[in-house]
């Protein structure tokens, strides 16, 4: 197969990765524009960084869930992949193809979560998560972000606890056990350990 020539007066002159330039060309649906990055910045390209910019937009409903929901598809599920996270060109055209191509959009950085409190290394503060979840959902009152954090806390404090008993266990395993196990299962154990 042959390779596409590329200009080279058309490549960019400055070393650094711009994600803003990187996100209008997305909106453009501009295939092309990897090839343009010279080795510095193809190097500096973070596909992972780019889905949560791309799927997070300001606009209607509709468009929004469009984003979220074209970009899990095409990209998100994918990116990593072993095999596909070696060829970053490839994941550039899996970005490009979650664009709709509708112009340019107000993009917006979603928060996560702290890395220790998701890999269940640390423990997670209450207010933190309120604060999260409150700029996740600025529009939902007060009580609802309550009881929504109070979910999160308790659901985050069983694997926090299965963690600790199986400590080789997988995250993802602890998470489908913590839906199983109930707080009256914890107690039981802990009763027939002689800890209650």
């Amino acid at each position: 197969m042959a390779k596409a020539k590329v200009d080279k007066s058309d490549k960019f002159s400055d070393h650094d990765f711009v994600l803003f330039d990187a996100l209008a060309a997305l909106d453009r649906k501009d295939y092309g524009w990897y090839d343009k990055l010279n080795e510095v910045q193809q190097r500096k390209f973070v596909p992972f960084i780019l889905v949560s910019w791309l799927s997070a937009i300001k606009g209607t409903k509709e468009r929004q869930a469009y984003y979220l929901q074209s970009v899990d598809y095409y990209a998100n599920k994918y990116l990593l992949h072993e095999v596909i996270s070696k060829h970053p060109k490839l994941q550039w055209l899996m970005l490009c193809a979650a664009s709709p191509g509708k112009g340019g959009q107000f993009h917006q950085w979603i928060p996560s979560i702290k890395h220790k409190v998701s890999t269940l290394r640390e423990s997670a503060k209450t207010k933190d998560i309120k604060d999260y979840y409150a700029k996740i959902y600025p529009k939902v009152n007060a009580d609802m972000i309550k009881e929504i954090a109070d979910a999160f806390m308790q659901e985050h404090k069983k694997k926090m606890y299965l963690a600790e008993i199986y400590p080789t266990m997988k995250l993802d395993d602890i998470e489908i056990l913590q839906q199983f196990v109930t707080d009256s299962d914890i107690e039981k154990y802990e009763k027939a350990r002689g800890n209650r």
